[in-house]
């Protein structure tokens, strides 16, 4: 049995794929969640993340509060409780949950991230990715399913 440190990261499969956590904050602004919270998870267990069931807890937990207010976002309108005027005020919300989620995850992931690349982890640019999903995929993918649910939670 060998001596390791309880942060040091844990090598897997997935650690040819691990990316800075800049890249997957910055598919959230450009794409949206559907490629940024994905993203923020399959890189939690590529750098071998000791909180990636945090992150993980976290991105299904960002999915299922978007959802959520998503939902009464949509039932504020059916009822007319919300005026069509004040729809792009209320997005707001929605848009300051994600943005929080995102950097709570990028908060996590960099800790862990400055480990995996000190212990020589493999690191690979999102560039390519980011603006591939931002500004090729985003429109295909909400548009996927005519449902304005769909476009608010991936969005």
């Amino acid at each position: 049995m060998s001596y390791r440190i309880p942060d040091e990261p844990v090598t897997t499969g997935l650690s040819t794929v691990a990316v800075q956590p800049f890249w997957p904050l910055l598919a959230i602004m450009f794409g949206g969640s559907w490629l940024a919270w994905p993203w923020f998870a399959v890189n939690a267990f590529a750098t071998g993340s000791p909180t990636r069931g945090r992150e993980l807890a976290l991105v299904i937990g960002g999915f299922a509060g978007s959802a959520a207010i998503s939902v009464a976002l949509l039932a504020a309108v059916q009822r007319g409780a919300l005026g069509e005027s004040a729809v792009p005020y209320a997005v707001i919300v929605l848009t300051v949950w994600k943005l929080v989620v995102s950097y709570v995850l990028y908060g996590l992931q960099s800790r862990s991230f400055h480990l995996f690349e000190h212990f020589g982890g493999t690191v690979r640019s999102g560039f390519a990715l980011a603006m591939v999903g931002g500004f090729m995929l985003r429109q295909p993918v909400l548009k996927a399913f005519a449902n304005q649910l769909w476009v608010l939670v991936m969005s």
